[in-house]
């Protein structure tokens, strides 16, 4: 009796932590490093930085290459689900991928007639914006989302029509973790009011137009042909103007009875110190890599060894942060297209496994072999 009641709640279905909720933070407080909170709108404006474009670029390209085996006693069930997989993976990764730039990404999914009569098989996948969707859960699993219409209601869509593909989701979380947030403190430091870029700006700007000195004589006029009468401020106006533009300067050489310049200038002069600017800025973009789990040295030919082995080791970790990655899209698409479809074509719980293959050994197999 004890052994049947023991079985009878281990094997149930709904969670004893069900009831569970993950804590959300205070979105009121500044960071421990005192930047503004992350939002989704802080994301969409990360996604147009150049080094952040190449981070995500770069794990993408890595990712493309992931391969899925399907293990099943039913051969037919094997391969329906093979088929399937492949189909969204070479026709919807660009979509998936973009689960880590919010930490979840919701769509709906498009069905279309399968091989034989009455069969049902994976068409396409169409991404909507999460900031207007809401995880929609039960007993503290994912079941669909909920998405805003322009009649103020709210658009329910379940699984196997919904698909809620997440990143690094963890404590049982529906919404998952951007990748960029990580990213956010050195894209921060870059972008904000006395940050690297606007420091450089001004620098450039100081350079460019400002340190220029003109000398002339408050208390004097000069006559044109024309008989006008203007006055040496007005002049050196008009030469300050031309200096901006990048026009020749044409001066002025008068002297007064005693022999001194009645009008002068002098040469704006360099205060140094470009240099720490360019490289506070060149450590960002570095960091914002390193953030993005991107190691600098993949993507940069000099100074780390030659060819391959002075990146084998940062390739590694960029293989194992990306794995980590396809294994979640991989869980995320199991439970909300491969399982409920494979059920309703073959009318039983469907009975198999998914195998995703470490990318170190894909790579490894592609990378020729010296001998």
């Amino acid at each position: 009796m004890f052994f049947t009641k023991l079985k009878s709640w281990l094997l149930a279905e709904r969670p004893v932590t069900a009831a569970y909720t993950v804590p959300p933070p205070p979105s009121a407080a500044l960071r421990i490093d005192e930047l503004p909170p992350f939002t989704l709108h802080t994301a969409d404006l990360m996604r147009f930085d150049p080094q952040v474009r190449i981070g995500v670029a770069a794990r993408n390209g890595l990712l493309m290459a992931a391969e899925v085996e399907v293990a099943a006693a039913d051969e037919r069930v094997a391969a329906f689900v093979q088929r399937q997989w492949d189909r969204i993976w070479k026709s919807s990764a660009h979509v998936l991928t973009k689960a880590k730039l919010y930490g979840f990404l919701p769509c709906e999914v498009m069905y279309r007639e399968g091989e034989r009569p009455g069969m049902i098989e994976f068409d396409s996948l169409i991404d909507r914006h999460p900031r207007d969707a809401r995880v929609l859960s039960r007993d503290a699993r994912t079941v669909g989302f909920s998405l805003a219409s322009k009649n103020d209601q709210r658009l329910k869509l379940l699984a196997p029509k919904a698909l809620v593909c997440t990143y690094d989701a963890a404590f049982g979380g529906a919404y998952g973790v951007s990748l960029l947030e990580r990213a956010y403190p050195p894209w921060y430091e870059k972008w904000m009011n006395g940050g690297a870029k606007k420091t450089l700006r001004l620098r450039m700007i100081k350079d460019a137009y400002l340190g220029d000195i003109f000398w002339y004589s408050p208390d004097r006029t000069l006559q044109l042909p024309s008989g006008k009468v203007v006055s040496w401020r007005e002049i050196a106006r008009d030469i300050l103007e031309a200096r901006l533009s990048g026009g020749a300067m044409t001066l002025p050489l008068m002297y007064d009875r005693d022999g001194n310049k009645l009008f002068d200038y002098t040469p704006p002069q360099d205060v140094g110190g470009a240099t720490p600017i360019f490289q506070w800025k060149t450590d960002l973009d570095r960091e914002i890599w390193k953030a993005l789990e991107v190691p600098p040295e993949i993507l940069e030919a000099g100074g780390v060894g030659s060819g391959y082995a002075g990146r084998s080791i940062p390739f590694t970790i960029a293989l194992a942060a990306v794995d980590v990655e396809f294994s979640e899209i991989v869980r995320c698409v199991d439970r909300d297209i491969l399982r409920p479809v494979t059920q309703l074509n073959f009318g039983a719980e469907p009975a198999y496994e998914l195998k995703p293959r470490p990318l170190g050994e894909i790579y490894a197999d592609e990378r020729p072999s010296h001998r």
